[in-house]
C-alpha cells in the first residue's frame, strides 16, 4: 500500500529524489523478518541505472540477520538522507532525502557478482579499481551482493530558506 505524505509541503519531485541518489553513498535499509520484526541498518550503496531499470546495489556478509531477514521477506525499504542541518530557531530541520521500496535479489553467479562489485568500487572508490579488483577476487566467495529494484520512489525535504510556521509546532 502506498501512502501520500501528509505535508505535502516536505514533497519533492522524484527528479530531486533520484539526484539524492546519485549523489549520496550510505543511507538505511530496512527489512522484516519473523513475526514482524523490523531491522534497519546503516549500508553503502551504488546506484545502478540500465535501461529503464534502477537497482541500489549493496555488498555485505553471506550470512547474519539482514540475510537472514530477507530469505523470509525479499521487500525492502531504503532510505538516503543528505544536507541535513538542525535550524533550532524554526524548530526544524533542514535536509533532502530519497525513500525508495522494491524488492531485493542475492546476486549468486561469480560473474555477475563480480561484475557488480567492481561497478560498486568504481562507484565509491574511484582511483583503486586496480586495488579493488585485488580485493574482489579474494573476498568474492565470502561475500554477499544484493540488488533492490526500486518500485517506488519518494523525495521529501525542507529547504533552509523556507519561511517558519506555526504549523511545523503543530499549531
Amino acid at each position: 500500500m502506498e501512502y501520500t505524505l501528509r505535508r505535502t509541503s516536505r514533497k519533492r519531485e522524484n527528479d530531486e529524489a533520484w539526484g539524492v541518489l546519485r549523489r549520496c553513498t550510505w543511507g538505511f535499509l530496512s527489512v522484516v523478518g519473523p513475526n514482524a520484526t523490523p531491522y534497519g541498518v546503516p549500508l553503502n550503496y551504488a546506484l545502478l541505472e540500465q535501461d529503464d531499470e534502477k537497482h541500489l546495489i549493496f555488498h555485505c556478509a553471506n550470512e547474519g540477520r539482514k540475510t537472514d531477514y530477507l530469505k523470509l521477506n525479499p521487500q525492502a525499504a531504503f532510505v538516503a538522507v543528505e544536507n541535513a542541518e538542525t535550524l533550532p530557531e524554526k524548530f526544524s530541520t533542514a535536509y533532502a532525502s530519497a525513500m525508495v521500496s522494491g524488492y531485493i535479489e542475492r546476486v549468486d553467479d561469480p560473474e555477475t557478482k563480480r561484475a557488480l562489485l567492481k561497478f560498486f568500487v568504481q562507484k565509491l572508490a574511484p582511483g583503486f579499481q586496480e586495488r579493488g579488483d585485488r580485493h574482489i577476487e579474494h573476498r568474492l566467495s565470502d561475500c554477499c551482493v544484493l540488488k533492490l529494484k526500486i518500485e517506488h520512489i519518494c523525495g521529501k525535504g525542507r529547504k533552509k530558506e523556507e519561511p517558519y510556521a506555526l504549523a511545523d509546532l503543530g499549531f
